[in-house]
């Protein structure tokens, strides 16, 4: 029994059966892989499938591209509320959709999903997603340049039927593949999602014949209580209260302000993106279904490391609110082909911070919390004809492999990938040498691409290649946001991450070096003109031209002048750090001996202390310095919350000072200074693509000069208000 909710089958055998569903989603996920031509499946594993009940709430998915599953619910959803009587739903069918606004990500996303019968009875349903490289549209790929709204992107197909008694209907196969640039592997591609959408049925039989039908859906009853009981028991260990964050999301000329807050009260969470733009005309929007999908996702990976992720559960407990014709929840026909990695990166990245700041306030399960994980990813998608004379489309999905956020005891995990795709990977630079002509000259991480911290967020990725065994590529489609301001948070004082950067340089010598068996180390080494991109951008690769990407890493954690000489030493014994970063935003000295050196460290962040209060602004208000007699818990390293001698909860720097009400804009007592993006970190902004437009707010304790928060900011933008808890 949980709660008042009593189980329909006994807690052994429910173990053992939900361990076996597990299994077989990640038995089905890897067939598809095998089945799959496509390395975005086969090697990167940008896909999910997930196995659901008779009404379509989840309840497996697949430890890949989480959101993937998570949305074919509403796909399922929709068959059941438009399909009952024409065209039907019966044994052997299986659908196919790629409409967001019905239930996928985006178009890209090619969802089908199938009917699980037995003895004539609908029992259950199972689901398979991959992202195709191409599925038609005046652009190559996923990003449609120009669009003015959804009917210049790739076309739409909402939930219809491809498969009856078993077998595929040729028309409407024909149909799905003939937009595509790449016909071949989108054609394989759905039969490998067939084949995992098998999978799961069979392995659905085996736990049918044990329980029967009414035992199965009771089971699939027990899942989905089971994971909303232990949500709510986890949120009841919060306070009440309102944790803020915010991004930018940059598209063609504009800056889209992303305002996202988590409001907790009791065992509930609403998600709340009131203050975020007005939808723009295409692209860079999220549907509201795909919004709900990739949320469950931000808290089943924040929130529920020890429950289990039954999603259909886990949306019981929370609710988004989200205001029609925003970025976050657009009108139709507004676009959204590049949704997942422009909104969707950005607000998994900001919500990760709000929700890691309410985290932070249970002291028994302040541990779940972290910086940001990447917020953006440099990527780009080649089209032409490749090595062998086949028309080809390539994500290089490399900038999937940004750095993990700090944790409140460790650094971010190097090039850890992201959170919300556990299992998702990059390619073997070999498997796209083989498949595409490119010819890589290193992948490998970037130093101090990581946001500084007492804990560091883990540092990015940084590759180079040629165009090799062809003269061209012709179409190369360079998207990223997170390139003008930094789309990957810090926390609690912690720095944000690097911004993205796409580097060119034409007409180069690099045939002349690879005849003279020279193979460069550097991007520095290669001559030729250089080009510079930020965002998105069209364009081509011609032999001799090489082309560089630099990614984030992830956020850091606390103030980076309080991190332990030994980790800074460690870093740059092991080339994390380099010495300007270390002198610059750790504060230390390595000495000629290539140690620290402690006496000269310690003064210099003394003076640091002192510059910072030197060179701040004031606080707006003063405050009393009531002293703190019962300490609470702490908000992070650096900032308490506790109850004070006028029998009310105030927040307490760590060294004693007195910041305010914790009901109050605390922030107002803060000293504070407005700094350049390139205070953060070496690969900030390094080439001004912002021209001034974005700065952080830095806030610092007045008496003794920690950094206790910062935000990034445009002009002429005022600051969040500080977060909101009920205590008194």
């Amino acid at each position: 029994m949980r709660g008042n909710i009593i189980r329909k089958v006994d807690p052994i055998t429910f173990e053992i059966l939900r361990h076996r569903l597990q299994l077989a989603v990640e038995e089905a996920a890897q067939n598809l892989k095998n089945v799959s031509g496509s390395p975005v499946a086969s090697e990167i594993g940008d896909l999910n499938v997930g196995i659901f009940d008779k009404n379509g709430q989840n309840v497996a998915v697949g430890q890949y591209t989480i959101c993937k599953a998570t949305a074919l619910s509403f796909i399922i959803k929709d068959i059941l509320e438009n399909y009952q009587e024409n065209p039907g739903i019966y044994e052997g069918d299986a659908f196919i959709c790629n409409d967001p606004y019905v239930g996928v990500m985006h178009q890209n996303d090619v969802g089908v999903v199938m009917p699980y019968f037995r003895n004539g009875e609908l029992i259950a349903w199972t689901g398979a997603d991959v992202h195709q490289t191409d599925v038609g549209g005046p652009t190559p790929g996923q990003v449609q340049l120009g669009a003015r709204n959804i009917y210049g992107e790739a076309p739409l197909m909402p939930p219809m039927k491809i498969m009856a008694n078993g077998v595929l209907l040729k028309d409407v196969e024909r149909n799905y593949i003939r937009k595509s640039r790449v016909p071949d592997m989108v054609a394989l591609d759905l039969r490998a999602k067939i084949a995992a959408c098998n999978t799961m049925a069979s392995n659905l039989d085996s736990i049918y014949e044990q329980l029967g039908s009414q035992g199965l859906q009771g089971f699939f009853d027990d899942m989905l209580n089971d994971a909303e009981y232990l949500l709510r028991e986890e949120l009841k260990k919060i306070p009440d209260g309102r944790w803020s964050a915010r991004g930018f999301l940059e598209w063609e000329d504009n800056v889209y302000p992303v305002v996202t807050a988590c409001v907790k009260k009791g065992d509930h969470l609403t998600i709340d993106f009131t203050g975020t733009d007005k939808q723009a005309p295409a692209t860079v929007n999220m549907t509201y279904k795909a919004n709900i999908a990739w949320q469950a996702t931000t808290v089943a990976t924040t929130l529920c490391w020890d429950i289990p992720w039954t999603i259909g559960g886990i949306e019981r407990v929370f609710d988004l609110k989200a205001p029609p014709g925003t970025l976050a929840n657009p009108e139709f026909p507004a676009g959204v082909s590049k949704s997942t990695t422009s909104f969707g990166l950005l607000t998994g990245s900001i919500i990760q911070i709000a929700m890691s700041k309410m985290i932070m306030c249970c002291p028994e399960i302040a541990n779940k919390a972290t910086g940001a994980w990447p917020g953006s990813k440099a990527q780009e998608e080649l089209h032409g004809w490749n090595q062998y004379g086949i028309e080809f489309n390539a994500d290089i999905l490399d900038g999937m492999s940004g750095g993990g956020g700090a944790r409140l005891y460790k650094d971010g995990v190097n090039t850890g990938g992201m959170n919300s795709a556990p299992r998702i990977s990059i390619s073997n630079v070999e498997e796209y040498e083989q498949q595409y002509p490119l010819l890589y000259i290193y992948r490998r991480e970037l130093p101090d691409s990581g946001g500084a911290g007492v804990y560091r967020g883990g540092n990015g990725l940084d590759r180079m290649y040629v165009v090799h065994d062809k003269e061209k590529i012709d179409d190369v489609i360079m998207h990223s946001i997170g390139s003008k301001a930094p789309a990957t948070m810090g926390l609690s004082g912690g720095q944000p991450a690097s911004t993205n950067l796409f580097m060119l340089k034409r007409g180069s010598s690099i045939e002349k070096m690879f005849a003279d068996g020279i193979l460069p180390g550097s991007y520095e080494e290669v001559d030729g003109t250089e080009e510079i991109y930020s965002g998105v951008e069209e364009s081509t690769l011609s032999r001799g031209d090489v082309y560089r990407v630099l990614s984030n890493g992830g956020g850091g954690y606390g103030d980076p002048l309080g991190r332990s000489y030994e980790l800074i030493q460690a870093d740059y014994d092991d080339s994390q750090v380099t010495v300007p970063a270390v002198k610059d935003i750790y504060g230390c000295i390595i000495g000629q001996n290539g140690k620290v050196d402690v006496a000269a460290s310690d003064e210099l962040r003394r003076k640091m202390y002192a510059e910072r209060l030197a060179l701040s602004v004031k606080p707006k208000k003063a405050n009393t310095d009531v002293a703190m007699i019962e300490k609470k818990f702490d908000l992070h390293i650096n900032l308490m919350c506790g109850k004070a001698a006028d029998n009310k909860t105030h927040i307490f720097c760590r060294c004693g000072k007195n910041l305010g009400f914790a009901k109050e804009n605390y922030l107002d007592n803060m000293a504070y200074a407005d700094q350049p993006l390139k205070s953060a970190g070496k690969y900030v902004d390094t080439y001004d693509a912002a021209q001034g437009q974005f700065f952080i707010r830095r806030w610092y304790c007045p008496a003794c000069g920690r950094e206790l928060n910062n935000e990034i900011l445009a002009r002429g933008w005022e600051p969040l208000p500080a977060d909101t808890i009920e205590m008194d």
